[in-house]
């Protein structure tokens, strides 16, 4: 905690603690590593695993998406339920100035793609992908797609908490605000208009849900998509790609980037219908 703790009060110590308490769940934080890709490694970018049994994904114009991540989850070791144990899961986007999200349907699957392989192929070779496929090369100095390099990344089971702009967090901080303060949170108020500068800005400190990652809570710069009724049941968070000047990931000015599916959807492997989302400052 930031050296402001001293500041704060018991109770506000004790509110953090107990929504940590009541939210904490199971994620998969992402790590950037430093050594070199290959086709079947879990990745940011780059050229992807592919086979010639599906079709290569395109958007409306024809043009071919690029490889966003993938995971395969044979090499997690620490995988678990709801996330599948085996097979390949990827993510692409277009190249253009939303990175192929439809604002007015975020379901949409044109402009981005998520697709699942359930058997890999380890024959298979990145020169004869590439070959076969003419898979696009991310274009040098290209300022729409958010990674301008392959990264190879791995994937480590922590615990997250909710966040304070995720949609259940207003409820949860009023159910906990009225047992610690005994006071009820009134209506149409949340922790802006309750908690005074410092405690807000702690709160958002120690509950932030930054940095890549696969479950557990997302972050945002602006709101939460799922406030819409239309996508309030994408309970999962399927993958979080964030801002990441180290290793020149930029969405935007500086936003992040969200995937969610339904729990009984990832149960069953199927990824037709995920919501995807970015936002920035």
């Amino acid at each position: 905690m930031p050296e402001k703790k001293e500041n704060l009060s018991e109770e506000f110590k004790k509110l953090v603690e107990e929504i940590k308490r009541i939210s904490k769940t199971d994620s998969y934080q992402i790590k950037i590593e430093t050594d070199k890709a290959n086709i079947f490694d879990s990745k940011i970018g780059g050229i992807p695993y592919w086979t010639k049994d599906k079709e290569y994904p395109k958007n409306s114009e024809g043009e071919k998406l690029f490889l966003l991540a993938q995971i395969n989850f044979e090499k997690c070791e620490e995988i678990d339920t709801p996330l599948p144990k085996e097979g390949m899961l990827q993510f692409f986007v277009s190249n253009d100035d939303v990175v192929g999200l439809d604002f007015d349907d975020q379901l949409k699957q044109e402009g981005f793609r998520v697709i699942y392989h359930e058997k890999i192929d380890y024959t298979l070779t990145e020169e004869k992908i590439v070959k076969e496929f003419d898979i696009p090369e991310i274009p040098k100095d290209d300022y729409e797609l958010p990674m301008n390099k392959e990264l190879k990344i791995s994937l480590h089971k922590g615990i997250d908490y909710i966040t304070p702009n995720d949609k259940n967090f207003d409820n949860i901080f009023s159910k906990v605000y009225k047992e610690v303060y005994n006071k009820e949170v009134p209506e149409d108020s949340s922790c802006f208009n309750i908690l005074n500068d410092e405690e807000y800005d702690q709160l958002y400190e120690l509950l932030s849900g930054f940095n890549h990652k696969m479950l557990g809570y997302p972050y945002f710069t602006q709101s939460d998509p799922r406030f819409d009724k239309k996508y309030a049941d994408f309970d999962i968070l399927l993958l979080q790609i964030d801002t990441d000047g180290g290793n020149d990931i930029m969405w935007g000015d500086s936003g992040i980037c969200n995937f969610f599916i339904k729990k009984e959807a990832l149960l069953k492997k199927d990824f037709s219908e995920v919501l995807y989302n970015w936002d920035c400052c």
